[in-house]
């Protein structure tokens, strides 16, 4: 029935990140200009660390009353982050965050972050391809 497809074919790439030592003031900026609710954290070889989500920010900054401004990446960032390879396929990355209990997933070839894919961006493929197939 076509589920077996990868996740390339649906992750969002090029994917957000940033770099460990960036503020969180200067990550949840970029969260509002894209309209996201992640950001990936990597290492200065692009091989992704962490990750960042709304939740991140509202319990480990605004509930403890950190300053946004001079708090860093590293410093909330929840990791490690799970990760799945780009020709690995979709339901292996739902099985994966089943697993996990996670929601996203960093997207890597090689080890090198490629693209992010979220629940919701898998489950929409998988509607898609099953609509498409009963046409």
């Amino acid at each position: 029935m076509g589920w077996e497809f990868p996740v390339e074919s649906v992750m969002r790439s090029p994917p957000v990140m940033a770099w460990s030592s960036d503020t969180v003031s200067s990550i949840v900026k970029k969260m509002v200009q894209e309209n996201i609710g992640a950001v990936i954290i990597c290492d200065m070889d692009v091989v992704p660390i962490g990750i960042i989500t709304e939740r991140d920010i509202v319990e480990r900054i605004v509930n403890k009353h950190r300053d946004p401004a001079k708090t860093l990446a590293f410093e909330v960032m929840s990791a490690p982050i799970v990760t799945i390879e780009s020709d690995r396929s979709v339901v292996e990355a739902l099985k994966l965050m089943r697993d996990r209990k996670v929601r996203r997933l960093a997207v890597t070839r090689e080890g090198r972050l490629v693209g992010i894919i979220t629940e919701r961006r898998l489950l929409d493929a998988l509607v898609t391809r099953l609509t498409e197939t009963e046409e």
